[in-house]
């Protein structure tokens, strides 16, 4: 797998060259080797709002708030999840950005979003130095689609080029897209829609695998919380104390 994806950014990074280069998602000037320029790589993509100015339950930017944020006091969805930081808001050149590696299949920009979130977690969550990944798993039939899902190549990047664990716990049980439905049917859906892995709720897979006690949920984006504080609750239920989560993005 390591192997493929050398492979896979090599020749897409050789394609790009040959061809003259594309237009950076972010700036709109050249750029030779990947869909979003060094320069913007440097200065705009891996430069985030710190943990310390972030809602301590949802992990969104505080504006005047002080600790949590107003819609976590009102009415905190994520209860499941000990925290949850996402990396950036879902806007401007971003939703090209996620647009292209997601809907698109730029693949050329898995190395470079996993490189991101690994020097989030490294600065941001030092005290979780070790402790596992878990992504939010596609909807049943999808791979078999489209060839591929980001967010389980974001992880097998963030294992095989970054040193993490990844420990894959879970299922999808529905087939339905989360983003087609509304808040309102995406609450619904909560408790729904994920579950601990068939192969992990073995009798005799139990005696021999000890569930982690801590985890971090990985995924693209953060909209409504319904998708990682369903899998938050799976994972609690199966035994896991401790349920983090990180995504790349966050919907306002």
């Amino acid at each position: 797998m390591k192997l493929f994806q050398m492979l896979s950014h090599f020749f897409a990074s050789c394609l790009s060259l040959l061809t003259g280069g594309q237009e950076c998602l972010c700036c709109g000037n050249l750029s030779l080797w990947s869909p979003l320029c060094p320069e913007c790589q440097r200065e705009k993509l891996f430069r985030w709002t710190p943990k310390s100015q972030r809602c301590i339950c949802c992990g969104k930017e505080l504006i005047s708030e002080i600790e949590v944020c107003t819609l976590c006091r009102n009415q905190r969805l994520l209860t499941h999840t000990t925290q949850v930081l996402p990396i950036h808001s879902y806007r401007l050149w971003k939703k090209d950005l996620l647009f292209s590696w997601k809907t698109a299949g730029m693949r050329q920009l898995s190395p470079v979003l996993a490189q991101l979130m690994a020097s989030f977690l490294q600065n941001e969550w030092e005290d979780l130095k070790g402790i596992p990944l878990v992504p939010v798993p596609p909807r049943k039939g999808k791979i078999r689609q489209r060839g591929w899902d980001q967010v389980q190549e974001l992880c097998q990047y963030l294992k095989n080029y970054h040193g993490f664990q990844v420990f894959p716990l879970l299922e999808r049980k529905t087939v339905e897209q989360q983003k087609k439905l509304d808040r309102q049917g995406r609450l619904e859906n909560l408790g729904k829609s994920y579950s601990l892995a068939k192969k992990f709720t073995k009798e005799s897979v139990k005696k021999e695998i000890q569930l982690p006690k801590k985890v971090i949920l990985i995924d693209d984006i953060l909209t409504t919380g319904v998708t990682l504080e369903t899998c938050a609750r799976a994972l609690r239920e199966a035994g896991v104390e401790e349920v983090y989560g990180c995504t790349l993005f966050y919907v306002t």
